[in-house]
């Protein structure tokens, strides 16, 4: 889909308040809001628009350390690899999966309430499967900065 200076600024204001209003929105990029209405109808049928969510607080609500994972398999195979993706993805504790290039194969952003729970989920993610060669885990000491805006630029 080609976006042009009006679906970047409806995108970048989205981005930043989700829950700004339709009259909001249209004043801001000087559009009526049933033009506003019809591009991000748009957006969302052409997927740039992946899907509206609530960014919840992890502390406040019970999962205060978040651990960063690298995930080295033994084997590749497309069989052992889509379960794994699919284990990986299906925990709730587990924020993001990346299946990446160089020493390890994927990374893991998890969030979990102790140490205890991240002990289980290890037993359950890495030691359970055989094809879990080895792991590395970072715990973060702060969070400095999480978002998922993606950087956008008028035309």
């Amino acid at each position: 889909m080609h976006l042009d200076n009006y679906d970047v600024k409806i995108l970048s204001l989205l981005q930043s308040d989700s829950k700004i209003s339709q009259r909001e929105l249209s004043e801001a990029v000087n559009l009526s809001p049933s033009a506003v209405n019809r591009r991000i109808a748009a957006l969302e049928s052409a997927g740039v628009i992946a899907g509206t969510v609530c960014i919840v607080d992890p502390s406040s609500v019970g999962h205060p350390i978040t651990i960063v994972v690298e995930v080295k398999l033994e084997s590749e195979r497309l069989d052992l690899l889509d379960e794994v993706k699919t284990r990986f993805a299906d925990c709730p504790q587990v924020q993001q999966v990346y299946y990446v290039t160089g020493e390890y194969d994927f990374v893991l952003v998890i969030v979990v309430k102790d140490m205890t729970e991240y002990e289980q989920l290890t037993r359950d993610l890495f030691f359970s499967s055989g094809n879990v060669k080895g792991f590395r885990t970072y715990v973060a000491m702060q969070r400095v900065k999480v978002t998922l805006n993606v950087p956008l630029a008028e035309k």
